[in-house]
């Protein structure tokens, strides 16, 4: 199998399989007495060694990438249908979870001026700010994926390419102060992690834009970010967190595969059929009719 498809599978088989054996660890060695987990449970191990297989066979496999695509359409664009609709997709996810997060951030607020002694404010604060730049991080995402499909420019794309990474680095820090207070890392480490990876990958994703390339380190870490996503779900988190892992784990998997595609992949065609018509394209047929 070529490895521009088989990374992408690997990665998607990964995500699934890691969320089934998550559940099968909380179900089986999680302790909820105790709030810990049973040392040496089979369902741990299993999730590490595969969690830990995957990122190693992912690694060695996007190692050899020495050349390739230097700026974002070269490295980004498809004109597939597939590609446009699940970026289309988590971009109006990741508007959905802007939303979900400022509404329970009202609730929250309410509650928190009821009993103050029992919501920290600064989680409060900062899961309010992630939701505000979740609007137009998701707009983001829409047009970096327009763009992409169309494989031209756009300037409100390249204005708000930077959205989606600053929008994840704001909900990684929400993530951290949700759980800061848990002693058990096991409870939310893989939670943590995924917001991180995924946050640097839609960073690198950007930086294409801005003349810093890292074929390499952007596929490594959409691919793997999107396994952790993916894993974490198993978690039950709260809606907003939820939806932010599902959104952006969905984005970065879709952009690692672009990328894969234009490096190794043979060239597009001209045309596909039934694709939608560049802009100059309408324009002269506007002109024409």
């Amino acid at each position: 199998m070529k490895k521009y498809v088989a990374l992408p599978a690997l990665a998607l088989a990964g995500g699934v399989g890691g969320f089934l054996v998550r559940r099968w660890q909380l179900a089986s060695a999680y302790v909820p007495e105790t709030g810990l987990f049973t040392h040496g449970a089979p369902a741990t191990l299993v999730l590490m060694g595969l969690l830990g297989l995957a990122g190693v066979v992912i690694l060695l496999l996007v190692l050899p990438i020495k050349e390739g695509p230097e700026d974002f359409l070269p490295a980004f664009h498809s004109p597939e249908t597939g590609q446009i609709t699940i970026l289309t997709a988590a971009g109006l996810l990741v508007m959905i979870t802007g939303v979900l997060g400022l509404w329970s951030g009202l609730d929250s607020l309410s509650l928190w001026r009821t009993y103050p002694d029992q919501y920290q404010m600064s989680t409060l604060a900062a899961q309010m700010v992630a939701s505000l730049l979740c609007l137009p991080a998701g707009g983001g995402i829409l047009l970096m994926g327009r763009m992409a499909y169309r494989g031209e420019l756009n300037d409100w794309a390249c204005r708000l390419a930077s959205l989606p990474a600053l929008a994840g680095l704001v909900w990684l820090f929400s993530v951290h102060l949700e759980n800061g207070i848990e002693p058990v890392l096991m409870k939310y480490g893989t939670q943590l992690a995924a917001a991180l990876l995924l946050t640097l990958a839609h960073y690198y994703i950007a930086a294409f834009l801005f003349g810093r390339p890292r074929r390499r380190r952007t596929a490594f870490l959409a691919l793997t970010g999107g396994i952790l996503g993916l894993t974490s779900l198993a978690d039950g988190a709260g809606l907003f967190q939820t939806a932010a892992t599902l959104a952006f784990s969905l984005s970065a998997l879709t952009f690692g595969r672009a990328l894969l595609r234009n490096t190794w992949g043979p060239a597009w065609p001209e045309r596909l059929e039934g694709q939608m018509p560049r802009a100059e394209e309408e324009h002269t047929s506007e002109q024409d009719a």
